[in-house]
């Protein structure tokens, strides 16, 4: 689509509508893509970044509720975490949502013109 002579693409939806950088998009669609949950080991083996970058990029994908968290308690005690997206509908209203709230800000500040 193109918008103010520029092509906007699937991933500048993303950046801009939830402040991603480009390992958080890369990792949400990783999520989003697989239908099995994936560990931290999992999303890096796909995603080629370190443990710490990966943590920090979940972590901020939770809080913005685009991904779901379960915990898995482990035999010899311990647990992991477990990480998957949260259904494509549920992104996609989200996104709707923000861009009904960026229209009505763009259609008052061109009537106040």
């Amino acid at each position: 689509m193109n918008f103010i002579c520029k092509v906007v693409t699937l991933e500048q939806i993303l950046k801009c509508s939830f402040g991603l950088n480009k390992t958080e998009i890369l990792i949400l669609k990783h999520l989003t893509e697989e239908k099995e949950e994936l560990s931290i080991e999992d999303i890096m083996k796909k995603v080629k970044k370190d443990r710490t970058t990966i943590q920090r990029g979940v972590k901020k994908l939770f809080g913005k509720e685009l991904i779901k968290r379960r915990q898995v308690n482990l035999s010899n005690g311990g647990y992991v975490f477990i990480y998957s997206s949260r259904p494509k509908p549920e992104l996609k209203e989200k996104i709707f949502k923000i861009f009904d709230n960026f229209k009505e800000m763009v259609g008052t500040e061109v009537n106040h013109w």
